[in-house]
């Protein structure tokens, strides 16, 4: 799993532990209900099988998501930009690499932001996502607790 990485702290440069995630039919549907999205494409596919919901891969790549991924507690991280782009369709049944690698990292009007570049690879070597996620991070105040 790799050991965990305190997000505030990182620097350019820094990578977070990579994830595998297996799309079972199981995994695509329960989304799929979650979104009420019952698109053939996703459910029946084509003679390659049905395609992994884009939705899925977007929230299965959220820097949040790598196992390493820490904030220290009463901290919470708020997504403030998102760069996608769908490279090659994930299908059901495939095993996808998530990598994660800390690109940038600057201030803006005294608060913190980390833009971190993310990669989705399938088990048959396609690149199927390129994504650019910048967030920031704001510590829990008594007003909302």
């Amino acid at each position: 799993m790799g050991e965990l990485q305190d997000f505030t702290q990182l620097k350019a440069g820094a990578e977070l532990s990579p994830l595998t995630v297996k799309v079972t039919t199981e995994l695509n549907q329960q989304f799929l209900y979650a979104m009420e999205d019952f698109h053939p494409r996703y459910i029946d596919g084509s003679k390659d099988g049905p395609l992994a919901h884009p939705g899925l891969l977007l929230l299965i790549s959220f820097p949040s998501k790598s196992p390493s991924f820490h904030l220290p507690e009463g901290w919470a991280s708020i997504h403030a930009a998102d760069e996608v782009q769908f490279l090659h369709p994930a299908r059901v049944g495939s095993t996808l690499l998530i990598r994660w690698k800390v690109v940038k990292v600057w201030e803006k009007r005294g608060r913190q932001y980390c833009e971190t570049e993310t990669w989705i690879v399938d088990d048959q070597g396609h690149d199927i996502l390129s994504r650019k996620v910048s967030l920031t991070y704001t510590m829990q105040t008594d007003a909302i607790k």
